[in-house]
């Protein structure tokens, strides 16, 4: 079991939601690389399966349709364009103990006492680090109720996650917000989008806790999206249209991700993918690999139905070939098992 299995299986619940942990993802053993795992096979998938191809099927990003705005339509979109350079923008701050506990996590002699007393002055957060020192996946022969002792034990790593599992959840689900069926939306989309790079990391080579990480966050400019439209329902008494609302994210949320990931202080791996993670990667990117991840990732996705739909032909897409996925009994068995792991995690105990 691994960190972000622990989180989504335990802390989800919280959530307005609901998940619940899937089976741990298996590492690949090619140290990273990206591997080629099948021979080639030219033939077509067998009809009844769900990644079958339709015949309208597309092997790469559809360009964006620009739909019919409504006068209040436009006036989104143009208050959302207006921030791209980050002016009058208000960014989704880390919340207080996680960007608290964050910064002492820098440095390399943090004092995990101070740590422990931050933590202290935020309830949820408190039981949330006692139920995960006590978890299976950390827990001893003695059960920890201290603080500091259970931050010792968790170290600086697992204690990172979780105030970022945290922050993210925070981000989604503003409780002044009035648009909470689309938070629900972003959300579960988020969780999906986490889900299928953990499982695919069993097929590339990459960290299945890193690929869960950057699942989740690589669209999270959707959050300012989302604000700014529950902002415009407050001072203008207008619900955008789902439609709308779907264009505005496929437009906007790169560049305010970026916006994000700067001011919460992301690495700098993670802030260029958030940037920049749907235009075919150079041959000598160095985040090739993850890109292409991202991008089959969010065909899997939409074909799964956690996001407006388009016919993909998944394994015939251009990131998939480019990954060196191919039919065959290792790829197979991962995309029959795909459609309940994410389930099992997005849809949790409802």
């Amino acid at each position: 079991m691994g960190v972000w299995d622990w989180l989504v299986g335990t802390l989800g619940r919280q959530c307005a939601e609901g998940v619940r942990a899937g089976d741990p993802a298996q590492v690949a053993a090619s140290g990273g690389a990206v591997a080629t795992l099948d021979p080639v096979v030219k033939e077509e998938p067998p009809a009844e399966v769900w990644w079958a191809p339709p015949a309208d099927a597309c092997t790469d990003f559809p360009p964006l349709v620009h739909p019919e705005l409504t006068t209040e339509g436009r006036a989104l979109q143009n208050a959302l364009v207006s921030h791209f350079d980050g002016h009058n923008l208000s960014i989704p701050a880390l919340p207080q103990v996680p960007e608290r506990v964050l910064r002492r996590l820098r440095s390399s002699d943090c004092d995990f006492g101070k740590v422990a007393n931050d933590i202290a002055t935020d309830q949820v957060i408190a039981g949330a680090v006692i139920r995960m020192v006590n978890s299976p996946l950390y827990g001893g022969a003695k059960k920890i109720t201290s603080l500091r002792a259970a931050v010792t034990r968790l170290g600086a790593n697992a204690l990172r996650t979780l105030m970022m599992y945290h922050s993210l959840q925070a981000a989604h689900f503003d409780s002044r917000g009035k648009e909470r069926d689309l938070a629900q939306m972003l959300w579960r989309r988020a969780l999906a989008g986490a889900a299928v790079m953990q499982r695919l990391s069993e097929l590339t080579g990459a960290d299945p806790e890193e690929a869960f990480l950057l699942g989740l966050l690589h669209d999270i400019g959707n959050v300012v999206v989302l604000r700014e439209t529950q902002h415009q329902r407050e001072i203008m008494r207008f619900r955008v249209d789902l439609e709308t609302f779907e264009y505005l994210c496929q437009q906007c949320h790169q560049e305010f991700g970026e916006l994000i990931a700067t001011a919460w202080e992301l690495p700098p791996r993670l802030r260029s993918l958030i940037s920049d993670h749907h235009c075919p990667p150079a041959a000598d990117d160095p985040h090739r690999r993850e890109r292409l991840q991202l991008q089959l990732a969010d065909m899997i996705t939409v074909v799964l139905g956690y996001a407006p739909r388009v016919a993909y032909d998944l394994l015939g897409s251009r990131p998939a070939l480019e990954l060196g996925l191919v039919r065959g009994p290792q790829v197979d068995a991962l995309l029959a098992k795909l459609p309940g792991d994410v389930d099992d995690i997005v849809q949790g105990g409802r």
